[in-house]
């Protein structure tokens, strides 16, 4: 994590608010920007806020390009509610909540994929061929069997020296 931005007790509630989120996450910063700057909610202005706020963090470390910065979390949690009060039947009061949010945005470098090429070795083995279920099965059955035999004639032959002289 390159930078973070946290933006609290703002007047939105949060289900709200993750409607936008979905819109921006895993994106880049500038295409964020993008659609925030052109989306129409409230929770985008709010957020577009948090994400200049990331991306101005961001500028502060030395020899980093915007465009490889990219969003890779956003949150939005709960905050806590006002209350207020109506006036209800019979001479109530009933209770009116106005939720807030606290909204947390990170900012990360793109891992740039570098082609690495593996030195092949000349004493490099082949791989054995892998055995299908079936051909395992009846190695097993078959040393089953040749087990099975050998104990049946061995007893026999037990059973014959116990009979002889």
């Amino acid at each position: 994590m390159i930078s973070k931005a946290v933006a609290k007790y703002l007047r939105i509630s949060p289900r709200k608010t993750r409607a936008v989120i979905e819109l921006v996450k895993g994106k880049g910063a500038l295409e964020a920007m993008g659609i925030l700057n052109n989306t129409n909610k409230k929770a985008a202005t709010l957020l577009a806020k948090v994400l200049n706020s990331a991306i101005a963090n961001a500028k502060r470390i030395p020899n980093i390009e915007l465009d490889e910065l990219y969003i890779i979390d956003v949150r939005a949690d709960g905050g806590p509610s006002l209350k207020r009060y109506q006036a209800g039947a019979m001479g109530r009061a009933s209770v009116i909540k106005k939720p807030t949010s606290h909204v947390t945005i990170a900012l990360d470098l793109k891992k740039t994929k570098k082609k690495v090429v593996a030195a092949e070795s000349p004493k490099a083995t082949p791989k054995k061929k892998a055995k299908s279920k079936q051909e395992s099965k009846t190695k097993a059955t078959k040393t089953i069997k040749k087990s099975t035999t050998a104990k049946s004639a061995k007893k026999s032959v037990e059973k014959g020296v116990k009979s002889g002289p």
